[in-house]
C-alpha cells in the first residue's frame, strides 16, 4: 500500500530558525570545545597550578589567546597517551 500522505510545507520563518539551530549543532560538533586550566587539570588529574605551568614552558599543548591560554581536550588525551613508559600489556589473541 502506497503512502498517500502529502508533505507539508514548513513555514519559511520556521525554516530559517530550524536551519540556524542545525548549523550551531554542526559547528559544535565540528570544532572540540577549548578547556581552561582548571578543566585541563581535572582531565590529566593534576594541579592546575601544574598545568599552568607546564604550558609556560611550553611542555604541554595549548593555544594561547591574548592573556588566556586554553587546551585543546583531544591534544592533550594524545599527549598523555604518547609519554607511556614502561611494558604495555598485550591483548590476548582469539584462538
Amino acid at each position: 500500500m502506497a503512502n498517500d500522505a502529502q508533505p507539508t510545507s514548513v513555514p519559511p520563518q520556521d525554516a530559517r530558525e530550524l536551519a540556524a539551530e542545525l548549523a550551531k549543532l554542526i559547528g559544535e560538533q565540528a570544532t572540540p570545545p577549548l578547556l581552561d586550566a582548571v578543566q585541563a587539570a581535572t582531565l590529566l588529574n593534576v594541579p592546575q597550578s601544574w598545568v599552568a605551568a607546564e604550558a609556560r614552558a611550553g611542555r604541554i599543548p595549548h593555544v594561547r589567546l591574548g592573556r588566556y591560554v586554553r587546551f585543546n581536550r583531544d591534544e592533550l588525551i594524545a599527549w598523555c597517551e604518547g609519554r607511556s613508559v614502561g611494558p604495555r600489556s598485550r591483548r590476548r589473541e582469539a584462538a
